[in-house]
């Protein structure tokens, strides 16, 4: 079920973009009322509970930034480092004994959790050895990719493995994406750098000419030198589509863009994001599950989408979610909760256990994502969409720093 790229003029005309969207369109943009029928995923929170969560994101936060501050800038360093990762340990042991924000010690079993602390630690160390300049924000751009293939990973029944290919894709983010958004490189750098990373993925030779180029083709050589034959294959045409499709979002800056367009390039290229990490996730690949991936990866797109919306608005940026203000934006947001709900729900993972877990909180960040970004929304909306969040919106509204 790879998506056939026929060229980027021909965007509409792929077969599981169209699939997807037609799918998309079928879903209902009432307020969704599957929040008040599931109250076992979507229990009303209390305001007590509020400020009990409120108090502790706080509390957790401010010893965070503590601990930040007193980083060493001398010899130090490195058992400052150490030091600082048993401490978080222990912090983070005990914050999730306490908290009742995500509730992963309820949705998620002790042998699962226990694979998350354990592989998650040994991906940061692993980013840290790869490249220690990167910055917090750097790496949790990788992380972040990486907890999405840990996800599937579970879904499947397998193992977690910090195994090449999934810590050079994850590794690829923050290179790549932070290289094509930054407005002081020229449009021709840009260009050159991606036209040798599809000749890197083709096979061709690539001549890496920057310390960013030759840390871009060791992380491609990490991934492709996992893989022969077909799967090699397989994997190479699906980076190649994402390639692709981040060149194509380029249109999003553009004035004339059409909404149908905007949403082609949201499916396009969020769906290509995750099938890659259900390619390097699953040992078998199967086309209803790339069906499910593709979607999830769509919702995943659209959710960042409605997290930048304040700084899309401000660099021009044309997404779903900039496109419209008030009852349209509610509507669309609604459209989303509907979709990942049906999504979601109506998919029967290897292993059933996580999916309660995946489906709450991909609907609480959407919520969350939401609140945050309250002066584009009604009163009325936010008043329906407050119960359902593990803070106030008058506490959203002060930082997003504590989410």
């Amino acid at each position: 079920m790879a998506i056939k790229m026929e060229g980027v003029k021909e965007i509409s005309n792929i077969t599981e973009i169209r699939s997807i969207k037609q799918v998309w369109m079928e879903q209902p943009d009432s307020f969704p009322v599957f929040l008040e029928e599931n109250q076992e995923l979507f229990p009303r929170i209390g305001e007590r509970q509020k400020k009990e969560n409120q108090a502790l994101a706080e509390e957790f936060s401010k010893r965070m930034q503590k601990k930040v501050r007193q980083r060493p800038k001398d010899g130090l360093r490195e058992q400052w480092e150490k030091e600082l990762e048993k401490e978080m340990e222990e912090e983070a042991a005990e914050f999730l004994g306490r908290e009742k924000i995500v509730c992963l010690e309820k949705r998620m079993s002790r042998e699962v959790l226990e694979a998350f602390k354990r592989e998650t630690k040994h991906f940061i160390r692993r980013v840290r050895k790869f490249d220690d300049t990167l910055d917090g924000g750097q790496i949790w751009q990788a992380m972040r990719n990486y907890l999405i293939y840990a996800m599937i990973v579970e879904m499947q029944g397998e193992r977690q493995n910090v195994r090449n290919p999934i810590l050079a894709y994850s590794l690829l983010y923050p290179y790549t994406d932070n290289y094509i958004d930054d407005a002081r490189i020229s449009l021709k750098e840009k260009e050159r750098y991606n036209s040798m990373i599809g000749k890197k993925l083709r096979g061709k030779e690539a001549m890496p000419e920057t310390p960013l180029e030759e840390k871009t083709c060791m992380l491609l050589d990490m991934i492709m030198e996992s893989y022969e034959g077909e799967a090699k294959k397989r994997v190479s045409e699906t980076l190649l589509h994402l390639l692709q499709a981040q060149k194509y979002s380029i249109r999003q800056l553009e004035e004339g863009v059409k909404e149908d367009e905007v949403l082609e390039i949201s499916i396009w290229k969020g769906s290509t994001s995750v099938l890659a990490d259900y390619l390097l996730a699953a040992p078998d690949w199967e086309g209803d599950e790339e069906g499910f991936y593709l979607k999830l990866g769509f919702i995943l797109q659209l959710v960042d989408d409605l997290q930048d919306m304040e700084e899309d608005s401000k660099k021009g940026s044309h997404t779903w979610m900039t496109e419209v203000r008030g009852r349209e934006l509610e509507e669309r947001v609604n459209h989303l909760l509907w979709f990942t709900w049906n999504i979601i729900s109506g998919f029967e993972p290897k292993n059933p256990d996580l999916k309660p877990f995946v489906l709450e909180n991909c609907v609480k960040i959407i919520l969350l994502s939401a609140a945050a970004n309250g002066k584009y929304f009604t009163k009325d909306y936010l008043k329906a969409l407050e119960p359902y969040l593990p803070f106030s919106q008058e506490y959203i509204n002060k930082g997003k720093k504590y989410m």
